[in-house]
């Protein structure tokens, strides 16, 4: 009896599991009755609409970038592809709605979230036709003020592409996770609508992003640490735009879309900002082939500056890779041919025959003046030389503005001092740069100015320069030490920041009783000392430590002109005690090229262009021969050793560490 129930319980479960295989496997139920009506075979899951609405959605938004962007100046291929997607993306989003309504549960949800979306690009397309020509005349834009409709366009603008872009990327990414359950009986909409929802994230993210870096484009500020940078407008250019009283029209010819174009045209915007005088233009020259003609314009990346009827012209390239040096100098190149566009050409003559250092032969350590000479054209200055053939004996050229005496090693003759007095007192400017190495009496040019010229070299035994690694070396003085004249208002500013450099100087001091107003704009620091016995030692009791005077700006009143100031007659004379301040090897210091440069404008009455030209030009670097040495041998034998040397001892380390846990 128990064998036959244990028998019947058996078969129970084993009917129970066929049938749940049976059921798995989705098997035909086992036949009725033959009394009971047999049931109607089950179809699939009905197929659902909706798996080719993402394709035709953005099948549509090509249709009406191809016919907007693309072909709009072909009429009738623009109004057939806009109309058609335009049409499809109605069609689509009128589907979607009705799928919305015929579904139930969480399907209707899911389909209503994404109608909603599709419903929103459409309403982006819609706002993108009001900065169309036929929207702005439909709404009355075309007809507001020029800043107002520029105004309206760029909200605009900003408003379809932000919705576009916060209704397609949610309803890709709803799509895209709804598509492999659009057969099932049953969907999971959280998965949908987490999907629909990161892409909504995303696209906040980028349309703040966008927004973010479209108001920086409205500031006035730009930070550029590319290796290729550009140079701005300095504060000297911006005071040269400033002075401008009459239209300067700067005219860039680059191609569209130009890397070089772009940076120059940011130079150009900001040198605009400083004078309401100025107009710049950004032009491709080969759509504007009769202003290219009208400007001698034949190659791109062309700036052409035109005053009234002065014109020049400042080449930079189109091209980054050659272009890229000339825009790290842009701002001293801009300045150059911007001076001559607002004034005249002025000459300065330099005095030759007493082995100046302007002379060719003047070239030992350095002592050349090639880079001054270059400051000088860069201001629109004609250098020539003045000698006895000149007039130096007798009487200074009319059309001189500047007359320049560079460190002589030969005395002026009584006649050619008399001519630079007769020069001086008539108004004339003067820069004197005497020297003591010289060994000669200079002090009759310094009386020129109303100075006297002190022949004792200075130094300094702690602070100094090293060059030679030697006691010579406490002669090379460092002063950052500053009056607030305007010949020196540039380093006055600056002046923990901006040290000078006078490598052999002597001192300088007013002729009591002179009529002239002495400044004395640069003097040493106060450890300084006159080496009198010439061991660069400070000998106590004998020398005396003092702030020298190294640099004056000597003026006197001539002719007071009119009352415009026109035809004013003022005697000015730049005078230091160092000649080789203004040398090549000195000018590597980039303070001394701002005294030379800020020293000049004052002796020409442009103190009001006073200020800094910013260049990005790589410093060049230099090694000795020592130096040299020291780098391989640090390079090929120090830095390899010290790695093993460290490899070694972590390892040993290691092993030790082992050993004891073992």
């Amino acid at each position: 009896m128990k064998d036959q129930n244990a028998q019947a319980d058996e078969a129970e479960v084993n009917g129970k599991e066929a049938g749940a295989a049976r059921r798995a496997e989705g098997a035909a139920p086992e036949a009725t009755p033959a009394d009971q009506p047999a049931a109607a075979p089950r179809s699939g899951p009905p197929i659902r609409a909706g798996a080719w609405m993402v394709p035709a959605y953005a099948g549509a938004l090509l249709a009406i970038f191809l016919g907007e962007r693309v072909v709009p100046t072909i009429e009738g291929l623009r109004y057939a592809l806009s109309g058609l997607g335009v049409l499809t993306l109605l069609l689509v989003t009128a589907l979607r709605f009705a799928t919305a309504v015929r579904e139930t549960g969480e399907r209707r949800a899911v389909e209503r979230a994404l109608a909603i979306l599709s419903a929103l690009g459409l309403v982006a397309v819609a706002a993108y036709f009001t900065t169309t020509d036929a929207g702005r005349a439909m709404l009355g834009v075309s007809r507001a003020a020029p800043e107002l409709r520029a105004r309206i366009d760029a909200a605009t603008t900003v408003g379809w592409v932000a919705l576009l872009v916060i209704a397609t990327v949610p309803l890709f990414f709803g799509e895209a996770a709804l598509a492999p359950m659009r057969r099932a009986e049953r969907i999971e909409g959280r998965r949908v609508r987490a999907a629909t929802l990161s892409g909504v994230t995303l696209a906040f993210a980028a349309v703040y992003s966008a927004l973010f870096v479209y108001a920086a484009g409205q500031l006035e500020l730009k930070a550029d640490f590319s290796y290729y940078r550009t140079a701005r407008p300095g504060d000297s250019t911006k005071r040269v735009a400033e002075s401008l009283t009459e239209p300067l029209k700067i005219t860039a010819f680059f191609p569209q879309l130009n890397d070089v174009g772009a940076e120059v045209e940011g130079y150009l915007r900001e040198v605009k900002a400083a004078s309401p005088q100025i107009t710049v233009e950004m032009q491709d020259r080969l759509l504007v082939p009769a202003l290219a003609k009208e400007a001698k314009v034949t190659q791109d990346g062309v700036i052409v500056l035109t005053r009234g009827t002065s014109r020049e012209t400042l080449t930079v390239g189109a091209d980054m890779k050659t272009a890229a040096a000339k825009l790290k100098s842009l701002d001293a190149d801009f300045q150059k041919v911007l001076l001559k566009v607002i004034r005249a050409q002025r000459i300065a003559y330099m005095t030759v025959g007493h082995g100046e250092l302007n002379e060719t032969s003047s070239s030992a350590e350095g002592r050349t003046t090639k880079n001054l000479r270059k400051l000088l054209e860069s201001q629109n200055y004609l250098i020539k030389d003045l000698g006895l053939a000149q007039g130096l004996g007798s009487e200074i050229p009319k059309d001189a503005s500047v007359v320049i005496v560079l460190g002589p090693q030969k005395e002026f003759l009584p006649e050619e001092v008399d001519a630079l007095k007769r020069y001086a007192n008539g108004g004339g400017h003067l820069l004197l740069a005497l020297d003591p190495e010289a060994k000669v009496d200079l002090d009759p040019l310094a009386r020129v100015a109303g100075l006297t010229w002190k022949p004792v070299v200075l130094a300094n035994d702690r602070v100094h320069v090293r060059r030679r690694f030697n006691d010579s070396d406490q002669a090379m003085l460092v002063t950052t030490r500053y009056s607030s004249h305007a010949s020196v208002s540039t380093l006055s500013r600056h002046a923990q920041q901006a040290p000078t450099i006078f490598p052999g100087a002597s001192s300088l001091d007013k002729v009591e009783g002179a009529d002239v107003k002495a400044d004395f704009v640069v003097r040493t620091l106060g450890e300084t000392f006159a080496d009198t016995n010439g061991n660069f030692k400070f000998d106590q009791g004998s020398e005396q430590r003092s702030a020298y005077n190294l640099a004056a700006a000597v003026s006197k009143e001539i002719a007071p002109g009119g009352a415009d100031g026109k035809d004013k007659k003022e005697l000015r004379a730049f005078v230091l005690a160092d000649a080789d301040a203004l040398t090549d090897a000195v000018f590597r210091n980039e303070p001394n090229i701002v005294l030379a440069l800020d020293a000049f404008r004052w002796l020409g009455g442009e103190e009001s262009f006073a200020g800094e030209i910013t260049t990005n030009e790589d410093v060049r670097i230099e090694h000795t021969k020592e130096k040299d040495q020291v780098w391989f041998w640090a390079t090929i034998l120090v830095a390899p050793a010290m790695v093993l040397g460290l490899g070694l001892f972590i390892t040993r380390r290691g092993r030790r560490a082992s050993g004891r846990r073992a």
